[in-house]
């Protein structure tokens, strides 16, 4: 049994014993009645809990009766531990085929020409889409995660095929990025 990180329980919440999930995974669609959830400080020392009843609460949070959890007290102990799903039922209660760190590290390889441009290295959160960032020749190459963009993902293999748009290799290459590209700006500044 594979679990993966889902949420976080945050406070307590009413008379009858629900607690309050935040901070969950992008995409989240909920928690649904008697939706086994494992809960904990990390995965290894997760307790199984079935999800009773279950409402959002606020952007992103949800409130969860538990069974066997039924008064404030008891919720409380909970607060501030990890929410933990089976990874099949956590890509079900999502709208993504993947997860965050199945991306970092993957390699993104131009699907036009078969070059492999990079790593993903990181993930920005944006209003509008994700943003991957690859290292590209040392430089920052965001990649918005839209489908003109991002073409095919293959988790097997961690790779990304993507469309390069015209231009943005080389807006990239000459965007100076690092203290070396800095200071060879600065001394030529200098001598003109």
């Amino acid at each position: 049994m594979s679990l993966r990180y889902a949420g976080r329980i945050i406070r307590s919440h009413g008379v009858e014993g629900h607690i309050i999930i935040g901070d969950c995974v992008a995409h989240f669609r909920g928690f649904a009645p008697a939706m086994l959830l494992h809960i904990g400080y990390s995965a290894g020392f997760a307790k199984p809990y079935t999800v009773k009843r279950s409402a959002e609460s606020g952007s992103g949070r949800y409130a969860v009766l538990l069974e066997g959890i039924n008064t404030p007290e008891a919720a409380s102990t909970l607060k501030e531990s990890g929410v933990f799903l089976e990874e099949d039922v956590l890509r079900a209660a999502t709208e993504t085929q993947y997860f965050d760190d199945e991306i970092v590290g993957a390699s993104v390889v131009n699907r036009d020409t078969g070059e492999t441009l990079g790593v993903i290295k990181e993930i920005w959160e944006t209003s509008a889409h994700e943003i991957w960032v690859v290292d590209y020749k040392g430089k920052e190459l965001p990649i918005p995660v839209i489908d003109d963009i991002v073409k095919h993902v293959n988790i097997k293999r961690k790779q990304v095929s993507i469309y390069v748009m015209p231009g943005l290799l080389e807006m990239v290459e000459n965007t100076p990025n690092d203290e070396h590209d800095d200071e060879t700006n600065d001394k030529q500044q200098h001598f003109e």
